[in-house]
């Protein structure tokens, strides 16, 4: 046979794998395009905001205009599918992609005065959880971007450029200076406010979009911070009323997505813009002066009909709002001042916070520190430290903050405040309401546990949405307690009070508590103080009963749906602390040996607990993921014997978990796993002794008949006729694994690991299990003939990835042509090898005829899979070996299956038939031999990957 190697020219398309995680796409783009900004620094010194850490872009803005301008209108037919999209530069140097609407925040009337002004919205394509707002205004475009990554703005770089802008994490901005907060009237001064207050904290929002006319009064001395040399009152009222846009539109952002309301500035709105503070009805110093001033101002100027809530702008006299306002007597009596009235800061800690005291929000934060002093809600007290919500006081508490600022999020007690005011009697009397066609999902929470004191444990939710929207989840804490005035806010003093603080919400269903770097950093006690502010997160000590709330989100841009789920955590402290004691230290196991681990039971089987048994799994990334486990239920006696896997890792965690409640504890410190070097491994060895096992699968029952070359003879029933048989080493342990692939379905019995079932891939699709990152474990991957395209899952990390490679009619011959430990992608196709090598590049080869067998495969032990076809024709195997060379050995006949593999262990690969229920191998080491193993009708199954 003619032999002829030759690179071959690309002649089909090949994409970079790239992770499923990755939700942006980089640059360059025809609208953004990246900049150095030392010479802009120079060139335009006059900033408003200058974050920590940011990226500098230019906007081509003759193009954003032109695709502003095609934005369809909201809740039209246009909208929706039809909308253009919109691309935003994000702080990391990536795109993300929005569907862009226009959404008004002016009364008609307004917006025909001042036509340059727009708002929009964007709903996140590459990532769904994400909602924008943008406005395009004199003053230039601005974005906000809220997402369970974290919320991104971007903003033009400084004063009057409108063609430079940096993009930033609100996180590298944090507000300075004190700030003052006081909000009048407490829920006893309206008793009638109680009478809609829900019984149970379920909350569910965001069927109907409730819409509120509002008038923004502004002091001159806030119009004046914007107002250039050269402007005219009228031009600074322009700029002022761009600001208080920008404003109000992040806040709709926020507003809209937690607590489906949206407020509109009313037609006159410039007529209670001031630039005069000689003549302004204003005393732009004195909150307090400023609320009567305000309700009185807006009654005269609006008119009492013709707003629905009222805020005033100032830069001084802090904060100060009438609770539950809207809709009523006080309804303007809201003010927010700072003496740099901009960015997120202003926009979220002060006017989201101040507003929402207007619609029945209370304080959230549990102590009396710094500005926190006399201002602690006795109702709503449900934060530890300053609270870290839109309605706590996060940055200006001191020793008590929990952050700089706070995340764009309302605790769950906000919520249910602002949600039960504005659909109530008061607080819905003036709202115009919009459906939305949103459904709010659906979610249940488990509850009801009994654990032990100063032990980790988990919470987890099951959500479903009927429109098939990307949920997110917030767990939050929602005991109201004792006051706290130490750090840290423990209960450690025997008082019950808050111990948890919120985060951003996750895509993530379960959260786990301490957070889990506190766990593997800390020995599950977090430090009082973590970069220099209150941690927020402390074990239960005392018996108690804690509550906590589910919060989950739709994200919809038009109007989120939220619904909320208690569950319930009984502390017994006469338990605990669940303690993993053996191995707790750095120490080596050895793969396939077998180790004991221990734990201090802490009296958890006692009445109370009951935790008979536990499950032990074991981590290879330092914690972070258990996907190994090493026994599913054992008594809960404090030891256990495993056999340890055979994998190589230096980051081996251990966790130890009650089995049927929510409590665990992971072992102290990292150690190390070595491979157990005794033996080789092989595929298709289902013993572990590195030499691969005669067997057969029989569509007729299902059954895997498999002849162990050490443990002798076993049959499993697994699968059904018309299964694909994928047998591989799913989970590392050096041991191929029973599975089959039906209809897009992997049913994986793994040996270490256990049964699961994954859905991926199509009926179409050809399976192709191999291990492509070289950990040891194959991972799940399919080669789709109709576009020519392989997708593979990580079943430890869960990450997707896809390449082009190929086209239809090819056959997938994966093997790891180059040694390198990695399986490679490979199709053969008429004769021709096309191999795209992990650590080597794309290679042709021809070799073969169309009618051939490819049956790639170690022949010459060089740790390369060779290049090899059987042509049933004449019953010879041809082997191109990448060190033996050439080889042309006549073995079989032409009713056999060929089905090679490394019989004797000695880490080449064998000839091999099946025929009839009859092996024949010809074993590199041992020699010829006969074996009578299944019978005519089974599948051989190291023929499984040979098409």
């Amino acid at each position: 046979m003619k032999r002829l190697v030759f690179l071959l020219l690309f002649i089909f398309s090949i994409n970079v794998v790239f992770a499923f995680g990755q939700k942006n796409q980089a640059l360059p783009d025809k609208l953004w395009q990246e900049v150095d900004d030392s010479a802009l620094q120079q060139r335009l010194p006059e900033r408003l905001v200058i974050p920590n850490a940011y990226r500098t872009f230019t906007v081509d803005k003759t193009a954003l205009q032109g695709l502003l301008r095609k934005a369809p209108m909201e809740f039209t037919e246009a909208a929706g599918g039809n909308s253009p999209i919109i691309t935003l530069p994000m702080p990391d140097g990536r795109l993300a992609r929005f569907l862009l609407e226009e959404s008004p925040i002016f009364e008609p009337a307004l917006a025909a005065k001042f036509p340059e002004i727009k708002t929009y919205r964007g709903q996140g394509i590459d990532d769904p959880t994400a909602t924008a707002r943008f406005d395009f205004t004199p003053n230039g475009f601005h974005s906000m971007i809220i997402s369970s990554s974290g919320t991104i703005y971007v903003d033009p770089y400084a004063v009057g450029d409108t063609r430079n802008y940096i993009s930033y994490l609100k996180t590298d901005v944090e507000r300075t200076g004190e700030f003052s907060c006081n909000v009048r009237n407490d829920a006893d001064e309206f008793p009638s406010y109680l009478n809609f207050l829900p019984d149970s904290p379920t909350v569910v929002s965001g069927t109907n979009l409730r819409t509120y006319r509002l008038a923004v009064a502004a002091t001159a001395e806030y119009t004046n911070v914007f107002r250039q040399a050269e402007d005219t009152d009228a031009q600074a009222r322009a700029r002022a009323l761009s600001q208080i846009v920008l404003i109000m539109n992040r806040v709709n952002g926020v507003y809209e997505r937690e607590v489906a309301i949206r407020m509109i500035l009313v037609a006159n709105e410039d007529s209670i813009i001031y630039t005069d503070p000689a003549t302004d009805p204003y005393t732009n110093g004195n909150g307090s002066t400023m609320l009567g001033q305000n309700q009185s101002n807006l009654n005269t100027v609006i008119g009492v009909d013709g707003y629905d809530i009222g805020h005033v702008f100032s830069t001084g006299g802090g904060g100060i709002a009438q609770l539950r306002g809207p809709c009523g007597s006080g309804k303007a009596r809201g003010v927010t001042g700072l003496p740099n009235p901009v960015g997120d800061p202003f926009a979220i800690d002060y006017v989201a916070h101040e507003m929402g005291h207007q619609f029945g929000g209370n304080h959230t934060f549990n102590v009396s520190n710094g500005s926190c002093g006399g201002q602690r809600s006795s109702l709503a007290a449900y934060e530890p430290g300053s609270g870290v919500t839109i309605m706590g006081y996060a940055g200006i508490c001191g020793s008590q903050n929990l952050a700089g600022n706070s995340i764009d999020t309302f605790h769950v007690k906000s919520i249910e405040e602002i949600v039960a005011f504005t659909t109530g009697s008061v607080g819905n009397s003036c709202a115009v309401s919009i459906a939305t066609g949103n459904t709010p999902p659906t979610v249940t929470a488990e509850t009801g546990f009994v654990i032990p004191k100063l032990t980790p444990f988990s919470l987890k939710a099951t959500a479903t949405d009927s429109d098939g929207d990307l949920l997110t989840y917030d767990w939050q804490e929602y005991d109201l307690g004792a006051g706290a005035t130490t750090v840290p806010n423990s209960d450690g003093d025997g008082m019950e009070r808050p111990i948890f603080r919120p985060y951003l919400p996750s895509d993530n269903p379960t959260r786990t508590f301490p957070s889990l770097q506190y766990i593997l950093n800390n020995a599950n006690v977090p430090p009082n103080t973590t970069g220099g502010r209150l941690t927020g997160e402390t074990l239960p000590t005392i018996t108690r009963t804690m509550i906590f709330q589910v919060i989950v989100r739709d994200n919809r841009v038009d109007g989120g749906g939220v619904r909320t789920a208690p569950a319930v955590v009984n502390i017994d402290a006469s338990s605990g602390p669940f303690v993993v004691t053996s191995p707790n230290t750095s120490v080596l196991w050895t793969g396939n040996s077998s180790q004991t681990v221990t734990w201090d039971v802490a009296n958890t089987t006692n009445a109370n607990i009951n935790a008979a048994n536990v499950k032990i799994s074991l981590s290879t990334d330092g914690g972070n993921t258990f996907p190994i486990v090493l026994s599913a239920s054992t008594p809960n006696d404090g030891t256990e014997t495993i056999t340890v896997p055979n994998v190589n890792t230096s980051q081996a965690r251990i966790k130890v978990e009650a089995v049927d409640n929510i409590f665990f504890d992971i072992s102290g410190a990292n150690f190390t796993i070595s491979i157990s070097t005794a033996p080789n491994r092989a595929l298709f060895d289902f013993d572990g002794d590195g030499k691969a096992d005669v067997s057969v699968f029989r569509p007729s029952n299902g059954g895997w008949y498999i002849d162990q070359s050490t443990n002798g003879f076993t049959g499993i029933a697994f699968g059904q006729a018309g299964d694909r048989i994928v047998p591989a080493d799913y989970d590392g342990d050096g041991k191929t694994d029973v599975a089959v692939y039906r209809s897009g379905t992997w049913y994986l019995n793994r040996s270490m690991a256990g049964f699961t079932g994954v859905n991926f891939g199509t009926a179409d699709d050809i399976p192709q299990p191999a291990d492509f990152d070289g950990d040891g474990r194959a991972e799940l991957a399919v080669f789709r003939p109709s576009n020519g395209t392989w997708y593979v899952l990580n079943l430890l990390s869960n990450k997707f990835s896809f390449v082009q490679f190929g086209q239809s009619g090819d056959r997938p011959v994966v093997a790891d042509y180059d040694g390198d430990g990695l399986a490679d992608y490979a199709v053969y196709r008429d004769g021709s090898w096309y191999i795209l090598r992990s650590s080597q590049g794309f290679i042709g080869i021809q070799f073969g005829e169309a009618a051939d067998k490819p049956v790639p495969a170690d022949y010459d032990g060089d740790g390369k899979a060779d290049v090899a076809v059987f042509r049933s024709s004449n019953g010879t195997w041809y082997l191109n070996r990448s060190a033996a060379g050439f080889a042309e050995i006549q073995f079989g006949i032409s009713t056999d299956v060929p089905a090679p593999a490394d019989y004797d262990g000695d880490g080449k690969a064998d000839l091999a038939v099946f025929r009839d229920g009859a092996w024949y191998l010809q074993r590199s080491q041992t020699g010829f031999t006969g074996v009578a193993f299944g019978a005519s009708g089974d599948q051989a199954v190291p023929n499984a990957y040979v098409r």
